[in-house]
């Protein structure tokens, strides 16, 4: 049978998005939808009250091309590559130049809606510090929407640069170019940006003739486990993911703050589970740290107070898929403690990590705050972690073990 690079594309993308939509149904089905939705209805409450505040010396350009420019840098392809077609697809790689284009327009089309909603969120900041309406909203989103393809595709042939030192490069030159041509084009600088375009179009000439060679097959493939690998990571949040791998780290110096043998079989397993496994440690410092910067920077204890409650919400909410980490080894099963046991060790780990959180907050508000509202940020923190612990991690255990 000749080969078709139409219906090999046509049969990745339709077995990928089977894959997406066979998760997307627990992610979309959850509390967390109601937190989020809260959480953006709240960030455009605040997002419109500072509008009002600015005048025409704010720099809205220049953090419009800088957000922007660094959106526009994140431009994987998605090239559903896999492991075997390293053999099986080598020896046609020359009918392969098809397949990638659709690659590129697919991938085009799946990232643009980010661009859409970055700019419309950004707009009313743009009129408001440069006294004009929305009526550049469609030429601007034209802009980007072609800056974007210009990255796609020179990401597209920078996969096939000869070295890692070229391919970091590009980077760098694709991040100054979109930057240089979208605050061009946000000042009224025209000319700059058609001078722009022509140096974004001469480093796409030569990305295009440096990628014209042998396609790196381990790196696509690579790249493409990756980009599942974080797909499955989000969906752990919401179902047990038998595809998903973490990796382990020994982290020797916080075994003296675990719990030890005899504080019960599965406590000593979870917390050690959660200390060495980069995908539960790693989510928890990030959410920590992010927390924190937020509420440092936060000029009203309101805002400091919703972001506490939601982000040791997201932490007790991501960390409990922790329960079934362990299902798939027969191990586990042979232990004389059974699922009530796992249940309340979980609910114990949950409720340590929500309390040193709440502390932290609470020290980051007292930064940028008083001390009667660091106590209000501590006080509703804890309490919040002792209904989520006691309340609402039960059922959501429960739930877990009939799936």
């Amino acid at each position: 049978m000749k080969f078709s690079a139409d219906a090999l594309f046509k049969e990745r993308v339709t077995s990928y998005y089977a894959e997406v939509r066979k998760y997307t149904r627990y992610m979309l089905n959850d509390h967390l939808l109601f937190v989020l939705v809260f959480a953006l209805g709240a960030t455009l409450y605040y997002y419109s009250g500072w509008v009002e505040t600015i005048d025409e010396t704010f720099p809205a350009p220049l953090f419009m091309a800088a957000a922007m420019a660094g959106v526009l840098l994140w431009s994987p392809v998605y090239t559903y590559i896999k492991r075997p077609d390293t053999v099986y697809l080598l020896p046609i790689e020359e009918e392969m130049p098809p397949y990638l284009q659709k690659a590129v327009w697919t991938s085009f089309a799946a990232q643009s809606y980010i661009l859409a909603a970055l700019l419309a969120f950004s707009m009313p900041m743009y009129a408001a510090s440069q006294n004009t309406g929305f009526g550049n909203f469609f030429f601007f989103l034209a802009v980007l929407l072609a800056v974007k393809l210009w990255n796609l595709y020179c990401r597209l042939y920078a996969l096939n640069l000869p070295s890692n030192d070229t391919r970091v490069m590009d980077i760098i030159v694709r991040l100054l170019q979109s930057f240089a041509v979208l605050y061009a084009v946000f000042s009224g600088y025209y000319s700059v940006a058609g001078l722009t375009v022509l140096f974004m179009l001469l480093w796409f000439s030569h990305v295009r003739r440096q990628g014209s060679r042998p396609l790196k097959w381990e790196l696509l493939a690579e790249l493409e486990e990756k980009r599942l690998a974080g797909f499955y990571r989000i969906a752990n949040m919401f179902t047990d993911v038998p595809h998903l791998r973490g990796t382990a780290k020994r982290r020797a110096w916080l075994d003296r703050l675990l719990p030890g043998s005899k504080s019960g079989i599965h406590v000593y397993l979870l917390f050690r589970t959660f200390v060495r496994m980069n995908e539960y440690f790693g989510l928890y410092l990030r959410l920590s740290i992010i927390a924190a910067v937020i509420i440092l920077f936060s000029g009203t204890l309101t805002m400091q107070l919703i972001v506490a409650i939601l982000f040791v919400y997201l932490t007790g909410f991501q960390l409990i898929p922790i329960a079934v980490r362990h299902d798939h080894i027969i191990w586990p099963r042979l232990y004389p403690e059974g699922e009530g046991e796992k249940s309340k060790a979980v609910q114990k780990l949950l409720q340590r990590l929500m309390i040193i959180q709440s502390v932290l907050f609470s020290i980051a508000s007292i930064q940028n705050g008083t001390l009667v509202g660091a106590g209000i940020v501590l006080t509703s923190s804890i309490a919040f972690s002792i209904l989520f612990v006691n309340v609402y991690a039960p059922a959501r255990l429960a739930k877990m073990r009939r799936i």
